[in-house]
């Protein structure tokens, strides 16, 4: 059953990078990751139990099931490759096309060769790609939606990497790839687990910014419905159908132009009243001002753009944070 739910999360991750490429420009990069999505999602689903005794009946004593388990093992680390090859700064696009052929051309070689009985060169392929992709990766791994995925790439594919070099060595010994202890011992499941990390990784940027734009719908709900409902010609009627992302950008472009609207557009003097050069201080202000804005201070559009170095999402959500807790006070007392 896990390893159902493993192959099921991973054709759902290769589904996510699908329609990532769909709806935007297929790139080399999106669509290396494509391929290396289905080609974990098909390698994932051969390893369910139940679908390798299937699929090793066609050709029991070649060991079909490892053979196409190897050669998807190979497209992933091929159209791995292209993608930290397309990271690099110094590749031009005819250089990066030029490259990316002979990836995926040595690839289809080797690929040939283990159907013919010979993995090692596969497996060497293997190792080298995925040692560039680990390589490359460690360089941009930070502490970031983008640098976080690529993290869980790297992780993924260096628990990948040594199933394969296991392998090697065992095939050096004389024990083929193909009749390897990993596929029945304890081996299948660093299998699953590189699987689900690098599913992970191909998706963690799409999956990050959704949840973050759902939190972010979440927390501005209150201010929004609150200045919305005082200034409701600041909503576009196109943006009710949108996604989760665009419609938390859309909300915070309507609370900052509700809130212009509130401090008369530029048409207030409120003299030499300075916003404090504490955040909290000015965001503590400001949501007493949102809150009621007969009962507080006349303040102009200085008060309501974002500080220095901040961001309209991090002051908008700071402000919806201030506003929350000024309510609560004001229902206590």
């Amino acid at each position: 059953m896990i390893f159902w739910a493993v192959a099921l999360l991973v054709w759902v991750a290769a589904g996510a990078r699908l329609g990532r490429v769909v709806a935007r420009t297929a790139t080399p990069l999106r669509m290396s990751m494509v391929f290396a999505g289905f080609s974990v999602a098909l390698s994932s689903t051969v390893m369910v139990p139940a679908v390798w005794d299937i699929v090793d009946r066609i050709a029991p004593e070649q060991h079909a099931a490892a053979m196409i388990v190897i050669v998807l093992w190979t497209a992933l680390s091929a159209a791995s490759a292209v993608g930290a090859v397309s990271a690099w700064p110094v590749m031009s696009r005819p250089a990066m096309r030029g490259l990316a052929t002979v990836l995926y051309s040595v690839g289809l070689l080797v690929a040939i060769a283990v159907f013919f009985g010979y993995p090692a060169p596969a497996l060497i392929f293997i190792i080298v790609a995925l040692s560039l992709v680990i390589s490359t990766g460690l360089r941009h791994v930070a502490w970031a939606p983008l640098g976080r995925g690529i993290a869980l790439i790297v992780t993924g594919s260096s628990v990948l990497l040594v199933v394969v070099v296991v392998m090697l060595v065992e095939s050096i010994g004389g024990t083929s790839a193909l009749e390897s202890d990993i596929w029945t011992g304890a081996g299948v499941w660093f299998i699953a687990a590189s699987s689900v990390l690098i599913a992970l990784g191909i998706t963690w940027v799409l999956l990050e910014t959704w949840l973050r734009a759902r939190r972010d719908l979440y927390r501005l709900r209150r201010m929004h419905a609150l200045l919305v409902k005082r200034f409701p010609e600041v909503v576009d009627a196109d943006s009710a159908g949108s996604t989760s992302v665009l419609r938390a950008s859309d909300m915070i472009a309507q609370i900052m132009d509700a809130m212009y609207i509130q401090s008369g557009a530029g048409m207030f003097d409120v003299g030499g009243q300075e916003p404090p050069r504490a955040v909290t201080a000015h965001a503590g202000i400001l949501a007493g001002w949102i809150a009621d804005p007969l009962a507080s201070d006349v303040l102009d559009t200085r008060w309501i753009a974002p500080p220095e170095k901040m961001s309209a999402r991090r002051w908008v959500l700071l402000l919806a944070k201030e506003l929350d807790e000024t309510t609560k006070v004001g229902r206590r007392s």
